[in-house]
């Protein structure tokens, strides 16, 4: 599993991975079945309020991590994901 970010590409390590919310990839407007996917990602959410819980900590999670990345990166410091950003 890697994350991708402004800065690079970043292996996800396993126990990181592990603590993860299980959230479906969000559809890009650029998929040709797009209007169906966002269909079924939006029904995803809707499903649960524990589905869009997740779906914002996942988010809030990735936003820690570039932050991260773009810092270490900018010192010349090699970038480890880490799960600072999902509690």
């Amino acid at each position: 599993m890697m994350l991708t970010t402004p800065s690079g590409t970043f292996p996800i390590p396993p126990e990181v991975a592990a603590r993860l919310p299980p959230v479906p990839p969000v559809p890009s407007p650029d998929a040709p079945d797009y209007k169906a996917l966002s269909k079924g990602f939006n029904e995803w959410l809707e499903e649960s309020p524990t589905h869009l819980i997740d779906f914002e900590r996942l988010r809030r999670w990735h936003l820690v991590q570039e932050e991260l990345a773009a810092e270490a990166t900018s010192n010349g410091v090699t970038y480890q994901v880490t799960t600072d950003g999902l509690d």
